[in-house]
């Protein structure tokens, strides 16, 4: 898989729009801050997966559920994805150095 990261270093919970339709996929001033767009391949923290698309899905190599039931390192099964490309916005959750991840696919 080839990706590009964007580390949202100094923000710990940034709004995110996605790049290509400017949609605003997390909005905390929203009750429902996670509102995907058709380009949200997953929204994951390292402890599980927010959000995730069937076609980010079938691109891992083990199922969600065996990520969570066996406690298996989201962003190192997020790096073993199929998926061509994709654009990924990290960031700090402010908590024992977890972090968020938002991944988007990058049409060609």
């Amino acid at each position: 898989m080839s990706y590009h990261i964007i580390d949202l270093k100094e923000q710990t919970q940034p709004n995110i729009v996605c790049p290509q339709c400017q949609h605003a996929v997390l909005d905390w001033a929203q009750t429902q801050y996670i509102q995907p767009c058709e380009h949200t391949a997953f929204i994951a923290l390292d402890l599980g997966f927010e959000y995730i698309s069937d076609r980010f899905e079938h691109t891992l190599k083990v199922t969600v559920d065996e990520i969570h039931d066996h406690d298996l390192n989201v962003w190192q099964q997020i790096q073993a994805s199929s998926l061509d490309t994709l654009m990924i916005y990290t960031m700090n959750l402010g908590v024992a150095d977890y972090k968020r991840y938002v991944g988007f696919v990058v049409s060609s």
